[in-house]
């Protein structure tokens, strides 16, 4: 038994058509996170890069800063007074801690983690979608 175009196929076919784009729908949606999860894991790498810099410029500014200071405090105390050399030894160090953290937050701000391939890749997705429904119902 053939049908034309004004006699509507049956129900069983149509829900069977349904069931395949279903199927084929999900099998998409899988692929879109999978390829989310991996452009997320490459958005973050700077991010942890950028992370462990603020992290080493903190480190460094608290711990080795302590051990310069000391040093170079009792340089400048033999040319000024010792409070003097301890507050422009302090104010030194904590500059340049500050820089390294003001440079890994810049590089922090400038990285995008929006997942632009996943989304584009979405909307083709619908688009997909949407046409192989209308053309398994018609």
């Amino acid at each position: 038994m053939t049908y034309n175009d004004s006699v509507p196929p049956p129900v069983d076919d149509a829900i069977s058509r349904v069931v395949d784009v279903t199927k084929d729908g999900l099998k998409l949606v899988q692929q879109e996170l999978q390829l989310a999860r991996q452009e997320t894991i490459e958005n973050l790498t700077p991010v942890a890069r950028s992370s462990g810099m603020i992290l080493g410029g903190g480190v460094l500014a608290a711990f080795g800063g302590r051990y310069i200071m000391d040093g170079l405090v009792r340089l400048l105390a033999t040319i000024m007074p010792h409070w003097l050399a301890s507050l422009l030894s302090g104010l030194g160090l904590t500059a340049g801690g500050l820089a390294l953290i003001r440079r890994g937050g810049e590089d922090i701000q400038h990285i995008n983690l929006v997942p632009y391939k996943t989304i584009n890749s979405l909307r083709k997705d619908k688009e997909w979608l949407q046409q192989q429904i209308k053309s398994k119902l018609i």
